[in-house]
């Protein structure tokens, strides 16, 4: 049974290839992808947050992951497969390399290394001037191993440590040169963090992975979900029929004509902004604020009557279904109109009231998760506690009992961490089960609609704040819980557009296709598995070198803005809005909180189960519940319009043209996407050469961030 009443494969789904000569998992296949791990890992953080261009990871679809594998594809193995075929490089050994990267985009930037060391140094920094957040952070007694080496204890003194006013500012060189700066790092002073997070991202990264296989079978081959971006990376990676050089989409006529159409625009765009007295820009927004100043309409979002079109998201509506589409782009309009008729009464739907109803989505959309995958899940079980029965599936890149029980350990690892760490064992469960579900959903949603900005901003210590404020008869939880709560709500889960767990099932999915399809032999794929975690392991220390060098090297951005310090939103604004003020306000009492909570959690769970059971049962019924999910989040707020946009588009050509017609378009909405990104990497590097000679440059946007 699916959340889908008829569970069908995207038509433009390629047929399984031929199984390669060599093996997937490869020396070379291996090193490709190490190439790609490191040039992501160490260009993101000076791109996004010292050149402050377009984020080349930046959601579920990495511009800088389409880029590297697309040119590799064009100038390497197209004259491999024309001159040298024996050479060239095979689907399954690109979806291997393609699905190292792919996990790896989980830590350069917002996924985690923009916001790890920013707040390990950013506690401090604020306790130094806010005399309430030294008095927290002494109650709280947390360890002197979660943080660099000070030298000094105290709590005050710490935040003018130059470990720290050097990270917020810049360390200061003889010379200004790669070397000086790179030896102005104190390197030695975060050995010890980088351990023991490490530890915890072991036990955080392991658990994700164990889940994805688990539920790899369940969504891919019981449920059939669309993963529609898998489809777009196997459309790269696809080999070319025997005697060419390209696969049929880059010999595809439609494909040119919607690339170049798009790459010219923000060619000319990117031109506009360096002479705006001379080029005007082609228009891809509206803005009909003016017009809507007057009630009801005064109450709807600006997101609501400002939009940017973005071609990425229209080529990608191609490929989702066509009810979920309708249901992400209605469900926000459907919000709009709510937001008037309370705004009409003089009342609101506030933010803490949507953090409600999406807690109480949350737990009701796991729920039907597990309860759709209860059959599997049992059989996981069975096969854990013993062999199994004889028809029970089996792991396709690891055997069930070593992937239930992998987890399993992961669990403790991350338990035991907290423990270690001051937490209770109570509230190590609930911050690890809470994490777990977020983690779970996100790779559910991004892998049955192909949506690439998912953010579901509840906060890990969302739990806390409703026991606390909702149920008086239990007593608050202690310091040290709320605060782990409160630090991986804005470390892992603030923004969760570039999490592991989509990245991870969607690299198992490509690579199913591309080198597995022909057989469910763990013991052929489980190399895979191995690819993944050192593909992890090297993006960690490649990621945390590359932001530890920007942050002491760099005080401002260098485009026209100068903003500093550099990726303020980390170790200033993420500090006090997401984890201190919280956290100062929970143990002075809590929230004030002017509504009934129960009541706003019961709304968000009745209307999610509403809509689940429906899509289940009534095959006509055209709402996801995933459009209730996201409809409050930053991420659909930033491109429904684009959706919208996408799905009017496929659904005149289905309409009118019918499958052949669908089938011969996908060509051209991949041609939009491929567009966009060769244009966001024009002006990137654009950037950096300028940049590079001395000249100043703008940065060009072509994407949200």
């Amino acid at each position: 049974m699916s959340l889908d009443p008829i569970p069908q494969r995207a038509s433009s789904t390629p047929a399984p290839l031929l199984t390669p000569e060599r093996p997937a998992v490869n020396i070379r296949s291996v090193v490709l992808g190490l190439i790609g791990v490191v040039f992501i890992n160490a260009l993101a953080p000076f791109n996004n947050s010292v050149l402050n261009n377009t984020d080349i990871v930046g959601n579920f679809l990495p511009t800088g992951l389409l880029l590297f594998v697309m040119l590799f594809v064009i100038l390497v193995n197209a004259p491999l497969h024309r001159f040298a075929p024996r050479y060239a490089y095979s689907s399954g050994e690109l979806a291997v390399a393609l699905g190292m990267i792919l996990v790896s985009c989980a830590l350069p930037f917002v996924g985690l290394m923009r916001y790890l060391p920013g707040n390990l140094v950013g506690l401090f920094y604020y306790a130094a001037q806010r005399p309430e957040y030294a008095e927290f952070l002494r109650s709280a007694n947390l360890p002197d191993w979660l943080f660099p080496t000070y030298s000094s204890s105290d709590i005050v003194r710490r935040g003018n440590d130059p470990v720290v006013q050097q990270f917020v500012g810049r360390a200061l060189t003889d010379s200004d040169t790669f070397v000086a700066h790179f030896r102005a790092v104190p390197w030695h002073a975060w050995l010890r963090p980088t351990i023991t997070w490490g530890i915890f991202l072991t036990g955080l990264f392991g658990s994700i992975i164990c889940m994805m296989v688990v539920l790899r079978r369940q969504w891919v081959e019981n449920e059939r979900l669309q993963f529609p971006l898998a489809t777009v990376y196997m459309s790269l990676i696809e080999a070319p029929a025997s005697g060419n050089a390209l696969n049929s989409l880059f010999r595809d006529r439609l494909f040119w004509i919607a690339f170049s159409a798009v790459a010219f625009i923000h060619f000319f765009n990117g031109l506009s902004a360096y002479y705006p007295r001379y080029i005007p820009p082609i228009p891809l927004s509206y803005n009909i604020a003016g017009i809507l100043s007057e009630e009801p309409w005064r109450y709807c979002e600006w997101d609501f009557m400002y939009q940017r079109f973005y071609f990425t998201i229209i080529g990608l509506a191609m490929f989702m279904q066509t009810r979920t589409a309708f249901s992400l782009w209605f469900t926000f309009v459907l919000v709009q109109v709510a937001r008037m008729i309370t705004g009409m009464r003089q009342t609101e739907i506030s933010e803490l009231m949507t953090f409600d109803q999406l807690f109480g989505a949350l737990i009701v959309f796991g729920g039907i998760i597990l309860y759709i995958a209860r059959h599997h899940l049992l059989a996981v079980l069975r096969q854990m506690f013993g062999p199994g029965r004889p028809d029970d599936p089996r792991g396709r890149y690891l055997p069930y009992a070593m992937a239930g029980w992998g987890f399993v350990a992961c669990q403790l690892i991350l338990i035991i961490w907290l423990v270690a760490a001051g937490t209770t064992i109570f509230g190590a469960l609930v911050i690890v089960g809470m994490l777990m579900l977020l983690f779970m959903i996100l790779a559910r949603i991004v892998a049955d609609t192909g949506m690439i900005y998912p953010l579901i901003p509840v906060p890990v210590a969302h739990p806390f704040d409703v026991a606390a404020s909702s149920i008086p008869a239990l007593p608050h939880t202690t310091t040290t819980n709320y605060f782990f709560a409160r630090l991986f709500s804005g470390i892992l889960t603030h923004d969760t557009r570039q999490s592991l767990s989509p990245y991870a099932q969607h690299a198992m999915a490509v690579t199913d296709r591309a080198a597995y399809s022909h057989t469910n032999d763990w013991r052929k794929a489980i190399r895979f598995v191995g690819a993944l975690i050192l593909a992890l392991a090297v993006a960690y220390l490649v990621s945390g070198a590359a932001t530890l060098y920007i942050e002491y090297a760099y005080a401002a951005t260098l485009d026209r803005s100068n903003s500093a310090p550099i990726n303020a939103w980390s170790s200033h604004t993420l500090v006090q809005y997401i984890v201190m003020d919280p956290c100062v306000t929970y143990t002075s009492g809590g929230q004030a909180v002017s509504h009934n909570r129960i009541l706003q959690i019961g709304i968000g769970a009745a209307i999610t189960a509403a809509l689940g059971v429906l899509r289940l049962n009534v095959a006509a019924w055209p709402l996801h519940p995933v459009g209730f999910l996201l409809c409050y989040t930053w991420g659909l707020h930033q491109i429904w319009f684009s959706i919208f946009l996408g799905w009017l588009i496929k659904t005149l050509v289905v309409h009118f043209g019918g499958a052949r017609m669908f089938s011969r378009a996908q060509p051209f909405f991949l041609g939009l996407i491929y567009g966009e990104v060769l244009a966001a990497a024009f002006w990137l590097v654009t950037s950096l050469v300028l940049w590079l000679l001395g000249f100043e440059y703008r940065a060009v946007i072509l994407l949200p961030s």
